[in-house]
């Protein structure tokens, strides 16, 4: 009995050695016994095993062939020496078959998936630096983002750029119309698959001039809890930012504030926008002078927070179908683009596009005026994000981002663990904003906005139509 105890011990005492193997303390030597290491399963025909140290990683892929990697990038340089089998690496439009004996060098930032070509095939990985989402646990490329490309639903198909894209809660779907693309309509609904102007024909620019009567360069939408509709008029021809809600119930126009020109003067390029009901107070993101624009709703008062890092780009390029991307005649740095609110209104949670954190603040202190400084020494990293252009935060905690460079709809659980949700490399074309829906449903509007004139800086390589799409989440 002694005996079984003690055997029943020692395997327990492995079986923790084993598992917290990927714990490990950079700074001290390491002797490991590698072919003791558990193999972690990570999808169909796909296991792994690694360790580190401070300055880099060694991996092994055991896998049988069809196993695939997703399509997905990291900072890091890769180093791939297959043992044994064979793989097909896919980057950049050109595919690399890499047999026993060969080696395939993959620098940072270069999105890139994997096929086996063979049963039994070994893959042994260097990674300079180590991996940090995988000893974080935040890799965003596996998951079930295979098994969900079929559950894309087309709400609409449209020969214009869909801007943003909101549900109220009957289900009722609205979109604004891109400002980087057509200057005719504004905002639409979606109604039996057709964009209609809303709330009528005369609200819309039709190719005119901006005014005060009319709509001009309409981009973030979003419904309160009660149901009404909120959108963010950037003026970018008009140079005045304006916030307009909608009784979606009468539809009409219930509010139209002005924002004044000393704290979001001619330029400013507010494209989201997050709404406290509770409170009264709406946030704005602007990335030409990247801040936190905060408007009481109740009192008209504004006043912008700005100058903090988070609110920056990070200098990390963005690039998608293997080319780095452009905006603006140079390699895209945008700023603070997501910005949410948590289901109580008491978080903001806030990110750049090119940026790969995801950060929170305490709302009531934007509320209260606190001085710029005491917000930011508040401010906290949530976790990791995926470059992206849209954001929402469900009442359960969790995040969901569009991810530009992957083609997927990415999602940041409330223990900080990321995932795609949805992948799909051909029709999930700059996914621009991601929104809940009721019963379930997640609707996204792609708009190939990377192939705009404002992006390429030439004529528009866009290939309509351009979609809405919905899926189960």
């Amino acid at each position: 009995m002694i005996k079984l105890k003690l055997t029943i011990l020692a395997i327990a005492v492995m079986t923790l050695i084993t598992n917290s193997m990927t714990a490990q303390n950079t700074k001290e030597i390491q002797h490991i016994k590698f072919d003791d290491l558990g193999w972690e399963q990570l999808g169909d025909k796909l296991q792994r095993k690694y360790v580190y140290g401070e300055q880099g990683m060694l991996a092994l892929f055991k896998m049988d062939k069809g196993a695939k990697v997703p399509l997905h990038q990291h900072p890091n340089e890769q180093t791939s020496y297959i043992t044994k089998g064979s793989v097909k690496v896919t980057m950049q439009g050109k595919d690399y078959i890499v047999k026993a004996g060969e080696v395939l060098i993959i620098p940072g930032n270069i999105p890139h998936q994997f096929e086996c070509l063979e049963d039994g095939t070994l893959d042994v990985d260097f990674f300079a630096p180590p991996r940090k989402d995988w000893i974080e646990g935040t890799a965003s490329y596996f998951g079930n983002a295979n098994k969900t490309n079929n559950n894309l639903e087309v709400v609409a198909a449209m020969d214009i750029r869909p801007g943003d894209v909101a549900v109220s809660a009957e289900g009722r779907v609205f979109a604004t119309i891109h400002p980087l693309g057509s200057q005719k309509i504004q905002l639409v609904e979606i109604v039996n698959g057709k964009a209609i102007p809303y709330p009528s024909e005369n609200f819309q620019k039709n190719g005119k001039k901006a005014t005060d009567a009319t709509f001009d360069a309409m981009l973030g939408l979003i419904f309160d809890k009660n149901n009404q509709l909120w959108v963010i008029d950037m003026g970018l021809e008009l140079g005045k930012t304006r916030l307009w809600a909608f009784d979606i119930s009468k539809n009409k126009v219930t509010q139209k504030i002005e924002l004044p020109s000393s704290v979001a003067p001619k330029g400013t390029f507010t494209q989201d926008v997050a709404i406290d009901e509770k409170n009264g107070f709406a946030y704005l993101a602007d990335i030409a002078n990247p801040g936190i624009i905060v408007l009481n709703l109740k009192t008209k008062n504004v006043r912008r927070f700005s100058g903090h890092t988070s609110l920056q780009a990070e200098d990390k390029d963005m690039i998608i179908k293997g080319k780095v991307t452009h905006f603006g005649g140079k390699p895209a740095r945008v700023a603070i683009d997501p910005i949410t609110l948590s289901n109580d209104r008491e978080t903001i949670f806030f990110g750049a596009m090119n940026g790969s954190s995801w950060y929170k603040v305490s709302a009531k202190l934007l509320r209260d005026g606190k001085s710029d400084a005491v917000i930011g020494n508040s401010i906290e990293r949530v976790g990791s994000k995926p470059f992206s252009d849209g954001a929402i935060t469900d009442a359960d905690g969790n995040h969901y981002f569009t991810n530009l460079q992957e083609h997927a709809i990415t999602k940041l659980d409330a223990k900080g663990k990321l995932t795609n949700i949805i992948q799909d490399s051909e029709r999930i074309l700059w996914p621009d904003n991601v929104y809940q829906g009721p019963d379930g449903w997640m609707y996204i509007s792609v708009n190939q906005l990377d192939s705009s004139p404002a992006f390429t800086g030439a004529g528009d390589e866009g290939k309509p139509p351009y979609y809405i799409y919905r899926f189960k989440k």
